[in-house]
């Protein structure tokens, strides 16, 4: 399949046609001839300039517009006259005259580009260029780019003409490219938002003097992940010429690329760890349900012994009592009688001191079991709430991962991780496997990332060098030798370095300790 650019104006007498790929003048229609093929393609009011994203466009087939099918075949034997009697490609025809958000939406699929690319645009040298100065085919990547599908319905309720239908988000996109090409009510109200929103940037690319400065500018701003910031000051700066528009429009276009499989990725991942994550919530709660009600078995048959032990210390009390009144009797009367009845009572009683000091051992015993259970539930709260953490962490990194760049949002909703400010981050020891993920958090938390496997391969002379380079330092315990382990944990004890000693190397509890250490 042909591509083919074709240069049209119903003010001028002239059709050009150019190939797509070579950029070659194909051929020329003017004078009547043109008039006339004009007419045909005329369908009600068609507007002398009409652009749209090309990257997006959906053109109409010859079967809609008829008299299109009889122009399209007068252009086909202009262009290729050994293809007489052949189908030609449908040409695409504007049908609406106003920029609102509803005409819009049904021009932006209709393509037709301003001119051939072998004839450059003229750029605006002198002061930093509206949205509609820029070449039309840079519009798609900074709509695309700088502004959410949200941030265009509310520029577009404020200014454009309200559709009979609700748009779609592709819908919306378009319709805002089609009306960047010209100066109108929602293309200034884009450029404002735009110029409003990016303020910063702005500020710091008008530092720059020529294109190679802007295209350095423009390296920082891929490497700190302020991309839409840096595409709107460069596009809009006066000392940006086509080289540095064109080399930002293909790492823009790459980056896009680049980024939707790593959402991919990170969403078979999230998917993994909440899979895991739920198991652990439903074993976590089995136990922590079973601790509970074993906790409680033991309470209840602690108090029941102790209420016996009450009694039987009452009735000890009472046959005391007895027993001295015996006595007293026996003193009195001084009967052999009497003497029987106190042997007896006090035979007794040695019996229930016997009775009472076995349960007291036994109340003893039960009170140790009842302490090491509650020792044991408080164990089991605290992994509960370490584990709850844990998640907690990793849930808002990968949260974060996923999350589009939203630089200055105010939103209370707005998913942030704490901020490592550039710091370096050690880990000493933690499992091969785990490395990657590991780094892809310290760079999530704006953080450098360094990994020593704690002695296993790499050798500890190395280790003193790492540890004194590192700002925080994260050993995990379970995957590392003992002589690493003593080796860092004196040297971040010693000179007072941000550290953690990970119990496990797994992913939370890395997660959590980076969200702790950063703070």
């Amino acid at each position: 399949m042909q591509r083919l650019i074709f240069e049209v104006s119903d003010q001028a007498a002239r059709l050009a046609i150019y190939d797509f790929e070579s950029q070659e003048l194909l051929a020329e229609v003017e004078g009547a001839s043109w008039h006339r093929m004009f007419e045909e393609l005329r369908i009600g009011s068609v507007p002398s300039k009409r652009t749209c994203c090309a990257h997006h466009a959906e053109v109409p087939t010859a079967e809609t517009f008829p008299q299109a099918r009889r122009a399209q075949s007068k252009i086909a034997q202009a262009l290729f006259p050994e293809t007489d009697g052949l189908s030609s490609p449908p040409i695409a025809l504007s049908r609406s005259p106003r920029p609102s958000i509803s005409a819009a939406a049904s021009t932006a699929k209709l393509t037709e580009l301003s001119g051939p690319p072998s004839r450059q645009p003229t750029l605006k040298s002198t002061g930093r260029r509206r949205l509609w100065d820029i070449p039309h085919k840079y519009h798609c990547p900074i709509i695309g780019t700088c502004l959410t599908v949200d941030e265009l319905r509310r520029i577009a309720e404020r200014t454009a003409q309200r559709p009979d239908t609700p748009l779609s988000e592709f819908d919306i996109h378009v319709s805002f490219v089609a009306a960047a090409a010209e100066k109108n009510p929602l293309s200034l109200a884009t450029h404002k938002t735009l110029e409003k929103k990016f303020t910063i940037s702005v500020r710091r690319y008008a530092k720059a003097r020529d294109a190679d400065a802007l295209l350095r500018l423009w390296r920082e701003s891929l490497d700190t992940g302020e991309v839409p910031g840096g595409l709107w000051a460069l596009m809009t700066h006066p000392r940006a010429d086509h080289r540095v528009m064109t080399r930002a429009y293909e790492e823009i276009h790459m980056l896009s690329h680049q980024i939707g499989a790593g959402q991919r990725a990170d969403l078979k991942r999230l998917t993994e760890t909440r899979t895991q994550l739920e198991q652990l919530q439903r074993d976590f709660d089995h136990l922590h349900t079973r601790t509970r009600q074993q906790a409680d078995l033991r309470e209840a048959r602690i108090r029941a012994l102790e209420n016996a032990l009450a009694s039987r210390e009452r009735e000890l009390a009472e046959s005391r009592a007895q027993v001295q009144a015996l006595r007293e009797e026996l003193e009195l009367v001084n009967g052999s009688c009497f003497k029987d009845r106190l042997s007896a009572l006090a035979d007794r009683a040695a019996g229930l001191d016997a009775e009472l000091n076995r349960t007291r051992e036994e109340n003893a015993h039960l009170r140790g079991i009842g302490t090491r259970a509650r020792e044991e539930a408080d164990a089991s709260e605290r992994a509960r709430c370490a584990a709850e953490a844990e998640c907690r962490a990793t849930e808002r990194l990968l949260a974060h991962l996923l999350a589009d760049r939203c630089d200055g949002c105010t939103s209370e909703t707005c998913v942030q991780p704490k901020d490592l400010a550039g710091r370096l981050v050690l880990c000493v020891g933690g499992r091969k496997q785990l490395v990657d993920q590991y780094r892809a958090m310290v760079a999530g938390c704006n953080g450098r990332f360094d990994h020593h496997d704690g002695g296993m391969e790499d050798s500890q002379h190395r280790l003193e060098a790492m540890l004194a380079s590192a700002d925080i330092v994260v050993c995990a315990t379970d995957y590392v030798s003992h002589g690493a382990y003593y080796r860092t944990k004196r040297f971040c004890k010693r000179t007072e370095k941000p550290h953690a000693l990970l119990g496990n190397s797994g992913l939370s509890s890395f997660a959590l300790a980076i969200e702790t250490l950063a703070a």
